[in-house]
């Protein structure tokens, strides 16, 4: 492994690479740091990897498997291109194995979980990182235990592969509640817990995959939906490090961020150049009803420090522009990728993205996610209340 240590965020102290949620000095999050002074991709003909297991070195654990996800397409646009006047390509993330990005993360948190030995992965979500974490812990044997909203629609498609689902009362954020409880009860590995700072880390390769086809130069600019603000941090985090390791040519990127307008801390944040505030989602996109950010802070500064945004498109403009975003391109992007495309078109109407820059938006996820398979389903319906949860699990 070329990984070093753990890094604390806030007082900077470093320790061995372990599965742990926070500083034990100061409770500041953790980063993992890297002890490389280039970036190693092999090429095909050396027989890299087709995945995002290419940028094996700066990853801090690889599994045996290395055959997906990633090395998404990354494709042109060209009815938008022409309608906005700049050179827009897609990158395709619903091409994963789960039509998300977050089959990344799920596969990073999964290598971290194989390699300290966890039997049990447990996360809150609202549907893909659920269906991604749950597809892959079939696939190696693991037990998955997934926290979701009762509020969402049915995650029938996650049933599919065997994880046991609670739907617990209210939000997202109540489930991260429980979760946090459950980390103090449990050996399982949390992936938003004790492998938050080692799963997070898959999404960064969607930067390296972006420079690397596009023949290591970097974009002018880069959109994508922001949520938890983990993707767009990340993607600050690749690009930082492809311009650090001097493995890419050009100037990093500006990074604009899309927000739903029911749920807009971060877009909030940034435009009143304040403190991240907590905020109750009122918003149809399920994939960016999050109310309270993990990575909020961390987004917004990238979004400053790239001389980039972040955006909250109007409730009543996101179905229009998710369709209109599928009728130009081909592409059924979901809505939070009809956010992010929304977002686009203000800021091309505003002139932050001038005519002829080249830029890439991210589309997250996919609008065709099948979820009626016929499979037995009959979730329990928990509060956040941990011991409630534990009886429903079977543990006393």
């Amino acid at each position: 492994m070329t990984q070093t240590a753990l890094r604390c965020r806030l007082c900077e102290r470093t320790q061995p690479l372990t599965a742990r949620s926070i500083c034990p000095t100061c409770q500041g999050p953790l980063d993992v740091e890297y002890g490389l002074e280039r970036l190693v991709v092999r090429t095909d003909g050396d027989g890299a990897p087709r995945s995002m297991w290419r940028y094996a070195e700066l990853l801090p654990h690889v599994p045996a498997d290395l055959s997906t996800p990633g090395l998404t397409p990354l494709v042109e646009a060209p009815r938008l291109s022409e309608a906005l006047g700049i050179q827009l390509l897609l990158k395709l993330e619903d091409a994963n194995p789960t039509h998300s990005f977050k089959d990344r993360i799920a596969a990073s948190a999964i290598a971290a979980a194989e390699a300290f030995q966890f039997e049990t992965l447990c996360c809150s979500s609202t549907g893909n990182l659920g269906e991604a974490l749950a597809a892959r812990c079939a696939s190696v044997g693991l037990e998955t235990v997934l926290l979701c909203p009762a509020g969402e629609p049915p995650t029938v498609a996650t049933a599919t592969y065997g994880a046991k689902i609670l739907r617990v009362a209210d939000t997202f954020d109540d489930c991260r509640a429980l979760e946090r409880r459950l980390e103090e009860l449990f050996p399982w590995g949390f992936v938003e817990g004790n492998l938050h700072a080692l799963a997070s880390e898959g999404a960064k390769t969607i930067a390296y995959e972006i420079a690397e086809q596009l023949g290591w130069q970097l974009p002018d600019a880069v959109i994508s939906p922001a949520a938890s603000g983990t993707l767009f941090a990340k993607l600050a985090q690749g690009f930082d490090e492809l311009t650090a390791l001097r493995a890419a040519t050009g100037t990093r990127p500006r990074l604009y961020g899309a927000q739903a307008g029911g749920c807009s801390p971060l877009a909030t944040a940034w435009a009143d150049d304040r403190p991240l505030s907590k905020v109750l989602p009122d918003t149809e996109v399920r994939s960016l009803a999050i109310g309270d950010p993990a990575y909020g802070e961390l987004a917004v500064g990238a979004a400053r420090m790239s001389g980039g945004a972040i955006k909250a498109v109007p409730e009543e403009e996101i179905a229009e522009s998710t369709t209109f975003f599928a009728q130009m391109t081909g592409v059924d992007a979901d809505s939070a990728g009809g956010v992010a495309f929304g977002a686009l078109l203000e800021l091309v109407r505003r002139g932050d993205i001038r005519p002829g820059e080249r830029v890439v938006l991210v589309v997250t996820g996919t609008g065709l996610k099948p979820y009626a398979y016929d499979v037995s389903y009959s979730p329990q319906e928990v509060t956040s209340d941990v011991d409630e949860a534990l009886a429903v699990l079977g543990v006393s």
